[in-house]
């Protein structure tokens, strides 16, 4: 039952993170724009965050699907996770009313709510819950990393 639940969690995460990265790389202008506004990171940290961090979230989340590292994948998330969450907490301290960039033009598009605000944290939140849930859970089911495994 753990290891269904495993899969679920990894597929509905995976998801999530893939279309983010997608919705960042898509456009990095509005990124650049974001991370401005959050006033948290110095001009020389910005483009690099703009090049690295939309791949990063596509990249885990397609090692997510795929069961490939997904340990290792869940974890990085849930690093991750905690630190947007400290960064929406700031905005959220300061009283500004921000869009939290984390879905770009999907949150537009699907008119999904995408504010820096506490549903924006509690959110963030259980992410980091269920990435902490597939790092605890060694097994799950349908991964590339278990096929290699018996091969």
């Amino acid at each position: 039952m753990a290891a269904a639940f495993s899969l679920l969690f990894r597929i509905l995460l995976g998801l999530i993170f893939l279309f983010a990265g997608i919705a960042k790389i898509s456009d990095p202008v509005r990124f650049i724009f974001t991370l401005r506004e959050f006033d948290l990171f110095s001009e020389a940290v910005i483009p690099f965050m703009v090049l690295y961090l939309p791949w990063l979230e596509f990249i885990l989340g397609l090692f997510l699907i795929l069961g490939l590292l997904y340990r290792a994948s869940a974890f990085l998330l849930a690093c991750l996770n905690t630190m947007f969450a400290i960064a929406i907490l700031t905005v959220v301290v300061r009283g500004m009313e921000i869009d939290c960039g984390c879905f770009g033009m999907f949150a537009d598009v699907l008119k999904i709510p995408d504010s820096a605000d506490i549903k924006a944290i509690i959110r963030n939140v259980i992410f980091i819950g269920i990435s902490v849930y597939i790092f605890i859970v060694k097994k799950t089911l349908f991964s590339l990393e278990n096929y290699l495994k018996k091969v």
